[in-house]
């Protein structure tokens, strides 16, 4: 998947601003932002070779420290994390697949928290949830799972057209 193909379909979709950025100590291929009433969303986009265990426990730790540091009794910045691997161990994949996804989550306490999605580019598949409440996370979710699916699905017959 290219990250200017990713970037326009997130700019389409009326995430502001997509483009390379640092969110919090990370550095991200893609960060977008919008406003939901008086709430805050990012969209996070990390784009990686590979995903097996130990860059799981590591994005793990990443996606709980932008979540507590998005908490607050005021007004919450959410975030929806989107890791873009080349190929997802197997391992992984099975750990994650179907609605027993439950490595992250969605944290949304005091205001603040994030959903997560994982795309797979050598299986054609995106992993996570899109939970129905609250509303502005199903919306985003949603949107966001479309288009990672649409762009990996093109990037599997790029690579079988080979």
């Amino acid at each position: 998947m290219r990250a200017d193909s990713l970037q326009q379909e997130l700019t389409n979709a009326g995430w502001k601003n997509a483009g390379p950025a640092r969110h919090g100590e990370w550095d991200f291929d893609l960060v977008g932002t919008r406003m939901f009433t008086f709430t805050r969303w990012n969209v996070l986009v990390k784009m990686i070779p590979s995903l097996g265990t130990a860059e799981v426990a590591q994005w793990k730790a990443i996606f709980e420290a932008i979540s507590a540091a998005s908490k607050s009794w005021v007004w919450g910045k959410c975030f929806i994390l989107c890791i873009v691997a080349g190929q997802v161990s197997d391992e992984v994949a099975q750990q994650i697949s179907g609605d027993s996804f439950g490595l992250f989550g969605m944290i949304r306490l005091k205001g603040g928290g994030g959903n997560i999605l994982i795309a797979d580019e050598r299986r054609a598949t995106v992993y996570g949830r899109v939970p129905v409440l609250p509303y502005d996370v199903h919306k985003y979710s949603k949107s966001t799972h479309a288009i990672l699916t649409r762009l990996v699905g093109g990037s599997a017959a790029q690579q079988a057209g080979r």
